[in-house]
């Protein structure tokens, strides 16, 4: 069964000079459960600089996936104490991103929840800084199932 939910992202970026930047995104989205994991899907917005992707994000107890596509490319899987590298594409070009999870916490049912994740990240094998990203996911009243 799929749900249209309504989702509220918060990221947080700190960079190794000391500077951060916190965004803030809140948009509808779609919510499902395949093979024990819990799929949300939605549209960026230029308030991201995304504009033209679609972002996807399978999480299971104890893992995060954060695949993107369209105008930027990446997918990111987000496991605690390992570090996994992925190319990130962009309309300028392409860059390897090394994810290390210091945290992940999953708190997801067939109606919502949250999902939060704490990482270090790299860029092209040197320390870029910390991220956060939480998400929140509430069924939007009086809408039906899109199943």
């Amino acid at each position: 069964m799929e749900k249209q939910v309504l989702i509220t992202v918060d990221s947080k970026m700190d960079d190794m000079n000391g500077g951060n930047n916190a965004m803030s995104l809140v948009t509808e989205g779609r919510l499902s459960v395949e093979n024990d994991e819990y799929v949300l899907s939605y549209e960026e917005s230029q308030i991201t600089g995304l504009n033209g992707t679609t972002t996807v994000i399978r999480a299971t107890s104890d893992s995060v996936t954060l695949i993107r596509h369209g105008a930027v490319s990446s997918m990111m899987l987000f496991e605690v104490g390992k570090t996994h590298l992925t190319d990130y594409q962009t309309q300028y070009g392409s860059i390897m991103l090394g994810v290390t999870a210091r945290k992940v916490d999953v708190a997801m049912n067939e109606n919502g929840g949250h999902i939060n994740v704490d990482y270090i990240v790299e860029y092209n094998r040197a320390y870029g800084g910390w991220n956060s990203i939480s998400v929140k996911i509430q069924e939007m009243a009086g809408k039906p199932s899109l199943s």
